[in-house]
This record gives C-alpha cells, sequence and structure tokens, in this order.
C-alpha cells in the first residue's frame, strides 16, 4: 500500500473514532437528561398528595337533637345530630366561648373536626384532648382519646407512636352550653405542650 492509501485509512479509522466517541456522549447526555427528569417526574408524583392539601382543619357546628340522642351514654354515635348550622376552616382545635363562631348553636351543639395531622418526624408524641364536656378523637381511624362525661371538665393525656406524615384525623365535642364550651388538642413539642397547628384537609 503507497503512503496516500495509508493516508487514507488513516483518516477513514480517525473519522470512525470520531464519530463512535460523539454518538457515546450525545447518548451520555441523553441518558443524564432521562434520569434527570425522571427522578424529578418521581419526586412530583410523591409531594402530590401533600401539595394539593391545604392548611387547617374543616370545622363543622350542628345542632343536637335532644329528644332522640342518649347524651349519658358516652357513645357518640347516640348523639342524633339534627342541623348543619355552620361550616368554617379552623387552624387549630382551641374553642372556648370567646372563639366559637356567632352563628353556632347556642345550646345543645355538637363540633366536628375533620383533616389530617402533620407529623414532622416518625417518633413517640405526646397529646393532650382538653374538655368541658365529651369529646372523642380518632387518628388513622382509631380513637385514641374520648371525654365521655358529660358537662365536666377533663383532661387525657396520651402518648402515640406517629410516622412522618400526613394521619387522618377527626374530633367530635359535644358541648350543653356554647358559654361553657372548650376543647383542645395539643401536643408535646421542645418540653412544653402546645396548641397542634400543623393540620391540613
Amino acid at each position: 500500500m503507497d503512503d496516500s492509501g495509508v493516508a487514507d485509512a488513516f483518516y477513514t479509522v480517525l473519522s470512525i473514532g470520531i464519530v463512535l466517541v460523539a454518538a457515546i456522549a450525545v447518548s451520555a447526555v441523553v441518558l443524564s437528561t432521562t434520569t434527570k427528569q425522571g427522578g424529578e417526574a418521581a419526586a412530583q408524583i410523591a409531594g402530590y398528595g401533600e401539595q394539593s392539601l391545604s392548611k387547617g382543619l374543616y370545622c363543622f357546628y350542628y345542632e343536637v337533637d335532644s329528644a332522640h340522642s342518649n347524651i349519658a351514654s358516652g357513645d357518640p354515635d347516640d348523639i342524633v345530630l339534627q342541623m348543619l348550622s355552620l361550616e368554617r376552616i379552623d387552624s387549630t382545635i382551641a374553642l372556648d366561648s370567646t372563639y366559637a363562631p356567632d352563628d353556632a348553636p347556642a345550646t345543645m351543639g355538637m363540633v366536628l373536626y375533620s383533616g389530617y395531622l402533620y407529623v414532622p418526624e416518625s417518633g413517640s408524641y405526646k397529646l393532650e384532648l382538653d374538655s368541658a364536656g365529651q369529646a372523642w378523637l380518632w387518628i388513622d381511624g382509631t380513637i385514641v382519646a374520648d371525654n365521655r362525661v358529660p358537662v365536666v371538665s377533663q383532661s387525657k393525656t396520651f402518648t402515640l407512636s406517629l410516622t412522618k406524615g400526613n394521619h387522618p384525623l377527626k374530633l367530635k365535642y359535644f358541648y350543653p352550653d356554647i358559654r361553657a364550651a372548650s376543647c383542645s388538642l395539643k401536643w408535646e413539642q421542645g418540653g412544653a405542650l402546645v396548641p397542634v397547628t400543623s393540620f391540613s384537609r
């Protein structure tokens, strides 16, 4: 093979090498971009449920049908709701006579809170349910605290093992007179019991 043939062969091999290197580089960029986009999409999907929630709990005020209710039983299912008087959003569970809305039933009323409790880190949490009258608290569909005695002021402290994230929460509170109504939910943060505010709906 003469010099020109050798040169042609060399440039042919060099051209093929350049094409291969370019193809590998393009593939790496495409793979990196696809992986990044896939990761971003997965993160968006994973966080979609929480991003779609809004802060605060649903709060419903009902008139109670006293003629057909058995208040003394201590069973929330024995309290018959008659009419929805008011619906609003509350940032915390801290009801008292000064905080109650004007449209709330003055006597024989029930308040129903519904939404999610957000737990920042997995672990054991100390909570306290205070009420003047009857109150029942469910978390993750299980009743975790109940103050069953009518009228009497009660405080129940308990500890729950909770995982990080949102937990369905429901609370029912019955009051015979709004002027003496009181119901609150607190948990221990930094060594002190403070009102729970990490609610969403």
